[in-house]
């Protein structure tokens, strides 16, 4: 531990600090390398890829400043966005990115990014929409792929899996200069089975047809006095989280403060299968940059896994709702569209030019009750059918400074009657502060009362769920000289109540550091140290809970060189408890990337070689990677082994482009790989995935 802090204080002081990367992988990976490693999960959902790789199709046009499109670009803060606005207002429409030297805040690094996310095109507030022009300048994107990995697993050989190991999906959208967007997706997991006919819906994986999921959305924005409409699959996020927000919301990344903008009705990702809304829903515009009203109705047929108990009255009662998405045993086929949720409700939004303040109130319904295992950690986990939830937000800004807040609160009638010390409710209050140019300050407050029950809360902190969780964020961004920059975040979390493996009121912190500094414009020293305390139940025979620790220090350098990008990477990762031995986590890499025009098209070459030693599951390493579009893959790195893979991309012609990406795991001390049905004997693994986009 102490050599992992001093090395980590001579790197503070050897370099000076951090700059994004100006590439689409540098905000990506920050993002879903975070992701996995809060989330403890490999698989990053695909509501993350689609926001930001949507960004890429269908860039934020920065002269629109009467929506909120803006908000979409989650590196930059509440002080840019209305320093835009500000500008524009005085001089008129941007002419080009390059322009955006001139307003305060803004430095060639944050330009870069935009680069990739935004454009710069004269905007027309009062452009009518008409069929003609819909189909005419409207723009189509098809994407196709498939995904298989060998040797086989257990499952597969001993057909306990419904389908074959291939992984199939398609993707068609159809966007109108933000206007109108339409959007239709099926996606095959491997292991599921892909139906030609209708089956019987007694028999396993009835009642559909080809993919096993089906993802749509149909979408108008600034019609009339409708702002936003939507039928099919969507998400909402309104405030800071703690009363209604669905979908992907990452929090204490390098490139983003402690505030949330809620963007209200969003599209759901296409491919992903879980935590999405299904239904209408619409954003009216009652008085014109003032009051704004959203009502919404949600019906879908979640996955649940069944109680296993037999009840008095005879109804078929759930344990907990079921998330992976996976349909390819018997038992997880059976899990499929069996609990029935409707979610009603409304947001009323009332702004002004420095104040907004938000209401929402909605009820959740579902068709059978939720009857959580009996542990006595999970007392308070989400039980019945019924659920009401309801909360207020606000923000104000003056000149550099914003307060924001939220306060909800839920009503079950299975807790009513219940004589608990905690009362079921949530606040969150917050402040940024903008000392000048380079300096930007926020801090929040978070706290979630062990009863306070809601399906679709996430807000920042330890726990994202809300529930349970007392939250003290502290986030510091500086700029040290004209090329390198200064981001500091930290956490101090407490659970009042116990969790799954801690049997008792835990507390813990959690602190990021990002540096980097720039050498000439084309080499980048990138550090990253993170530590992190909490607590746990002890395994030994005696019970108590022991204090654990976790450090990990991440070293990048980037050069660019004409068309070739070397990126070189060290990861060392360090966990420590007070009855345990100590384990420790190493990983070395080396990035080549190639990007040029050939014969006239692009070509894009990325390719990795990782070696990596790590001592066990606590010191796990999370390493991000390039893959195809609107693909992330963000392998857990546990064990001794070899990681390498290349991915190659292709414009074959103007509106069509191909991607291949193989890779490769090798453990040289194993026999096996995974467990239970996803054992694979052997210690290499190789995963081929190929895609094709078509534009017209």
């Amino acid at each position: 531990m102490r050599c992992l802090v001093l090395l980590a204080c001579f790197l503070c002081v050897a370099t000076t600090a951090v700059v994004a990367q100006n590439d689409d992988d540098a905000l990506a990976g920050s993002l879903i390398e975070l992701w996995a490693d809060q989330n403890d999960s490999e698989t990053v959902p695909d509501d993350v890829a689609d926001q930001l790789y949507d960004l890429i199709d269908n860039p934020v046009n920065l002269n629109d400043t009467l929506s909120d499109r803006l908000a979409l670009l989650p590196f930059l803060s509440d002080f840019q966005r209305e320093a835009i606005r500000a500008y524009i207002a005085q001089y008129g429409q941007l002419v080009s990115l390059a322009e955006l030297e001139f307003i305060n805040g803004f430095d060639s690094t944050t330009i870069g990014l935009l680069s990739h996310y935004a454009i710069v095109q004269t905007f027309n507030p009062h452009e009518s929409l008409s069929l003609a022009n819909i189909f005419r300048q409207g723009r189509s994107n098809l994407r196709t792929g498939f995904k298989l990995t060998t040797p086989y697993s257990r499952g597969y050989k001993e057909d306990i899996y419904a389908g074959s190991p291939l992984r199939a999906y398609f993707r068609y959208s159809f966007n109108y200069r933000d206007r109108v967007s339409f959007q239709l997706s099926g996606d095959k997991d491997p292991g599921e089975s892909f139906r030609f006919a209708m089956p019987d819906k007694e028999n396993v994986g009835g009642g559909q047809y080809g993919f096993d999921f089906y993802g749509y959305h149909l979408m108008i924005n600034d019609f009339a006095i409708v702002k936003r409409a939507i039928v099919g699959r969507y998400h909402l996020q309104f405030g800071q989280g703690l009363t209604l927000w669905s979908g992907f919301a990452p929090w204490m990344s390098g490139e983003m403060p402690l505030r949330r903008f809620g963007q209200g009705i969003r599209p759901a990702s296409a491919l992903c299968e879980y935590g999405y809304l299904n239904g209408v829903a619409a954003t009216l515009s009652l008085v014109p940059k003032m009051l704004e009203a959203t009502v919404f109705y949600s019906n879908v047929d979640r996955d649940a896994t069944a109680n296993g108990s037999d009840t008095l009255d005879g109804d078929i009662h759930f344990q907990s709702i079921y998330q992976s998405g996976y349909h390819r045993t018997d038992n997880e086929i059976s899990k499929k569209g069996v609990l029935n949720e409707q979610l009603i409700g409304s947001h009323i939004a009332f702004k002004r030019s420095n104040l907004n303040i938000g209401a929402t109130a909605y009820a959740t319904m579902l068709g059978s009750d939720i009857v959580p295992a009996d542990y006595t950690y999970n007392c308070f986990a989400f039980s019945g059918a019924h659920n009401f939830n309801a909360g207020i937000d606000a923000a104000w800004r003056y000149r550099r400074l914003i307060l924001f807040g939220e306060m909800a609160a839920a009503y079950n009638h299975n807790l009513a009657s219940a004589d608990f010390q905690f009362l079921p409710f949530a606040a969150l209050s917050g402040m940024q502060l903008r000392l000048d140019a380079d300096n930007m300050f926020s801090a929040v407050y978070r706290y979630g009362s062990p009863t306070y029950q809601n399906l679709y809360a996430n807000s920042v902190g330890q726990s994202s769920n809300v529930q349970n969780g007392g939250d003290f964020m502290l986030f510091f961004n500086t700029r040290l000289s004209a090329s390198a920059s200064l981001q500091l975040t930290a956490d101090y979390f407490r659970h009042p109540w116990m969790l799954y493996r801690v049997y008792g009121p835990s507390s813990g912190v959690d602190y990021r550091v990002k540096l980097s500094n720039f050498f000439g414009s084309n080499s980048c020293l990138n550090v990253q140290y993170r530590y992190k305390s909490n607590q746990r139940n002890s395994d030994g025979d005696i019970y108590y809970i022991e204090r654990c620790n976790r450090q990990q220090l991440n070293l990048s350098f980037n050069h660019q060189v004409a068309a070739w990008k070397l990126v070189s990477r060290v990861v060392v990762s360090d966990f420590r408890c007070e009855d345990h031995e100590a384990q420790h986590g190493f990983m070395l890499s080396q990035d080549v990337i190639y990007s040029a025009t050939v014969a006239g098209r692009p070509l894009a070459v990325n390719t990795r070689l990782a070696v990596f030693d790590v001592g066990g599951y606590d010191a796990r390493i999370y390493a991000y990677e390039s893959d195809l579009m609107y693909e992330f893959a963000v392998p857990m790195l546990n064990g001794k082994g070899v990681r390498t893979y290349i991915v190659c991309r292709r414009d074959i012609s103007e509106n069509i482009s191909f991607a291949v990406r193989y890779g490769f795991f090798a453990y040289p001390t194993q026999s096996s790989m995974g467990s239970s049905y996803d054992l694979i004997q052997g210690n290499m693994k190789h995963e081929f995935k190929a895609q094709l986009r078509l534009r017209w």
